[in-house]
Order: C-alpha cells, then sequence, then structure tokens
C-alpha cells in the first residue's frame, strides 16, 4: 500500500493551499455526507465556500431509491442549492447508457420502482417482478422460460429481490446477447451510522456468478458511473476531481476506478479501518464536511 491518507485537519496553511490547488471539480457523495437522517451541521456552508474557491460542485449518490421531491427536500434542508440538478444516480447513468448504444428492446429490471420510473421516463420498457412466489419448488419451473423481448436485465437497489427474480433474470442472461447492467453495488448499508447490514448489490454478484457473467457497473465503484458522472458535469480530467465519500469500498474505490482524488469521511468508518484496508485508502480523510469549513474561511 503506497498511499498513506492526510489528515486535512493536521495541514498547516501552505499544505492546506496544496490541497485546494490540486483540484478544480468536487464530486460527492450525499448519504452519510450530507445527511443521515437530517443534514449534517455546516455541508451547505462547505460547498459554497468551494464554489468561493473557484471548485464547481456536482453530487453523485449510489441512491436510486429516493425520489426528486425527497432528494429536493434534503438539499433544502443542507442548505445546498441546485443540488439535485446536480445529482447522478445509477437509474440515470443506466438509461443514459442503454440510449448511448441504440437500445431498442425491452429490460428486465431487479430494480426499486424510482428507477423503473427512471427507465420508462427515457422511453425504455421495462418487464418486473414476480413479487410473490409459489409454495412448491418445482412450480418454479416457470421462471426459466426465456422470453426473445428481453435485450437487458438490469439490476439497482430492489429490496424486494426474491427466488423468482434471481431466478428469471438468470435465466435472461444466459443468452449472450443480453446486456448485464447493474447500478448500486453495496454489499453492505448502514441503516444508521456505525451499523452495517448487508445490501442488495449480493443479489447481483449472485446472479453473475450463476451465468457467469460481470455486469456493466453504472454505479459506485464502478469506472462506467464515475465517467457518466464527469460527462453530466462537464469535466474532461479525471486528476482535477476530488470526490468525497464515507465508503471506503464504493467511494474511494469509485475514485481508484477513475483517476479521481479522494477524501474519505469518517462516517462510518475508523482511522484504524481506513488504514487496515488491503487495497484501497483514501488521499484525504477528515471527521466531518463540517469540520474543514474554518479551514476554507482563513
Amino acid at each position: 500500500m503506497d498511499i498513506t491518507p492526510v489528515n486535512l485537519l493536521e495541514l498547516n496553511a501552505e499544505g492546506f493551499k496544496a490541497f485546494l490547488d490540486s483540484f478544480d471539480h468536487v464530486f460527492s457523495d450525499c448519504d452519510g455526507v450530507i445527511w443521515s437522517k437530517k443534514a449534517y451541521p455546516n455541508v451547505g456552508k462547505f460547498f459554497s465556500l468551494m464554489k468561493k474557491h473557484g471548485k464547481t460542485v456536482n453530487f453523485a449518490s449510489n441512491n436510486s431509491l429516493r425520489s426528486k421531491e425527497n432528494y429536493e427536500e434534503r438539499f433544502k434542508d443542507a442548505e445546498i442549492e441546485n443540488g439535485f440538478e446536480n445529482l447522478t444516480i445509477p437509474s440515470v447513468a443506466i438509461s443514459e447508457y442503454l440510449k448511448s448504444v441504440n437500445f431498442n428492446k425491452k429490460v428486465y429490471s431487479v430494480s426499486c420502482p424510482e428507477t423503473n420510473n427512471v427507465l420508462r421516463s427515457y422511453g425504455i420498457e421495462c418487464k418486473e417482478g414476480p413479487d410473490l412466489g409459489p409454495e412448491y419448488y418445482e412450480d418454479f419451473v416457470q421462471f426459466t422460460n426465456d422470453d426473445p423481448e428481453i435485450g437487458a436485465v438490469v439490476f439497482d437497489c430492489d429490496f424486494t429481490v426474491n427466488l423468482p427474480k434471481l431466478t428469471k433474470a438468470i435465466t435472461y442472461l444466459n443468452r449472450p446477447d443480453v446486456l448485464f447492467l447493474c447500478g448500486a453495488t453495496d454489499r453492505h448499508v448502514y441503516y444508521k451510522p456505525g451499523v452495517k447490514n448487508i445490501g442488495t448489490g449480493v443479489f447481483t454478484d449472485l446472479a453473475g456468478e450463476e451465468s457467469n457473467r460481470k455486469p456493466i457497473v453504472l454505479g459506485k465503484p464502478g469506472k462506467g458511473f464515475g465517467e457518466c458522472v464527469m460527462k453530466r458535469a462537464g469535466v474532461t480530467d479525471p486528476s482535477r476531481v476530488l470526490f468525497i465519500g464515507d465508503m471506503i469500498e464504493q467511494d474511494v474505490g469509485l475514485g481508484r476506478a477513475t483517476g479521481f482524488k479522494t477524501l474519505l469521511i469518517l462516517t462510518n468508518a475508523t482511522v484504524d479501518t481506513m488504514l487496515s484496508h488491503k487495497t484501497i485508502r483514501p488521499d484525504f480523510y477528515a471527521e466531518s464536511l463540517g469540520s474543514i469549513v474554518p479551514l476554507l474561511e482563513k
């Protein structure tokens, strides 16, 4: 491991100026960085000050579950203007990818309702379900029937995933011409700070293992997602981007995959867990965005 993360709060004035001079664009995660149930203190001021220092500000979240209205309420609570307009989430990245390859078939979607709504808003027809399966195992044979109308399988934040859905998805993925796309790959999620639980990414992994396929990852930490965020933000040089997140695998992993500098906020990680990670470390870390505000005000 050749990176020793730098604690921003321990930098002197010259060191902090060098940090600021090392990037032109800020991309930030949302959950665990800007808010939990409520906005964290001074997050709006952090981004406002970044803009005063000449940085562009955009947002990138793996959470396709939230509606536009919910995101807008949370950005408003954080005192961040135009947050949703400058946000990229996996459902958008998936939809834009399908459009870019002139996709003209149907999607089988193992995704949350909001992802399906976004896909349909792009004119992409989705099939989904079933939400319930039969009790007797031999009746599951019906889910092994192929459907030639399906041209892509999409996994993204389905918290009601079940065996019938997985069986259908794997059946379609056994056709090599069917695209395999996924959004959020999170194997773990935090329902409250410091409490780790299993995430929906494990089901994407299972479908991939059973079909011997690897998905095109259009959520964190996939490089394709990072490139989509850059394109939507009008950014061309990844080395001039600072990506802020709270999860090592997803956020710092995205930075490593795409070529961003990374800042880890210690909401759901400790210094010890950060330093003990075997393959990924951030460039910088801090307790919170609010803790950086006094340095930006100098």
